[in-house]
């Protein structure tokens, strides 16, 4: 039975979602600071320095991309909410207290309740956010640990396990 789950054109609109969250990933893995954070430019997510990266197991992998499904949604949200008060996105860095106090109150609460809800699912996935940040920017310079994150995040997707 083919069911609207089951179409051709649903699997290539996740893979090709999927994509976007991971080139999303790699680009904000350029920025700094420790959390993840909003970036004005585009909808992406703002990593700071990590620490080195030692051998990424499978679990950590399944982990990373539960939490990159979990905080996506909430920071496309974000984004939209902050354009809608201020008309852009200003840099946000989730750990650099001057990033977020530069922030207009309103906005300013817009930004630390993702921040807070970013570290909260990060945490809640068996990940530091320092150890988040390592993988993110670790899957930039390897190809393979980028295509087992890609890999996992459309297995997620697809059993609807997210």
């Amino acid at each position: 039975m083919n069911t609207l789950l089951n179409s051709p054109q649903l699997s290539l609109s996740r893979i090709i979602s999927q994509s976007l969250i991971v080139g999303a990933i790699s680009a904000a893995g350029l920025l700094t600071g420790v959390v993840p954070g909003l970036s004005g430019q585009s909808p992406t997510l703002v990593f700071g320095s990590a620490a080195q990266a030692q051998e990424i197991s499978n679990e950590e992998i399944a982990n990373y991309a539960r939490a990159v499904l979990a905080i996506e949604p909430r920071r496309l949200e974000a984004v939209k909410e902050i354009k809608g008060m201020v008309g852009s996105v200003p840099p946000v860095v989730c750990n650099e207290t001057r990033s977020i106090n530069r922030l207009r109150g309103d906005v300013r609460g817009v930004a630390v309740n993702y921040c807070d809800f970013a570290r909260k699912i990060i945490e809640s996935n068996k990940l530091t956010v320092s150890r988040f940040n390592a993988i993110t920017l670790s899957q930039q310079a390897d190809p393979v640990l980028k295509q087992r994150i890609q890999a996992e995040l459309l297995r997620l997707q697809q059993s609807g396990n997210q």
